[in-house]
């Protein structure tokens, strides 16, 4: 099976940045929070979980099973989709980061968030390389 990179990025990165949110997000004095908990980074960290978790599902399911996706979503094709998602996934903890204390966490789903733009960005590439082979 030939997998191409960007699947990989996207697939890797996105059970990367699902881990992260078991990891500590603030670690200051003995004090350590994962990102799970909601006194720390309230919903955030959930909603970062749930975004590794999609990512990396629909990466897997439409690269190693035979899923097929809609075409589009409300105007917007799936790996925009999961490309967006990433994006918010990023600000998210690239925002947490500067606060105090940030712990190896929210370091790595900064990393993780990141590997999942440039994978999206790769994906959104290749498809646009498909499409201008077609039309000549």
């Amino acid at each position: 099976m030939n997998v191409k990179p960007s699947a990989m990025l996207m697939l890797g990165g996105g059970v990367v940045l699902f881990f992260s949110t078991f990891l500590d997000w603030v670690s200051a004095r003995g004090f350590g929070a994962s990102g799970i908990d909601t006194d720390v980074a309230g919903l955030q960290g959930i909603f970062v979980l749930l975004i590794g978790l999609t990512v990396a599902g629909i990466t897997a399911a439409t690269t190693f099973g035979d899923v097929k996706l809609p075409d589009e979503i409300l105007g917007f094709t799936m790996d925009q989709v999961l490309t967006k998602l990433a994006f918010a996934a990023f600000l998210i903890t690239f925002g947490l980061v500067f606060r105090s204390s940030a712990g190896i966490g929210l370091w790595l789903g900064v990393i993780a968030s990141a590997v999942i733009l440039v994978g999206g960005f790769l994906k959104q590439k290749e498809g646009s390389d498909i499409a201008t082979d077609t039309a000549t």
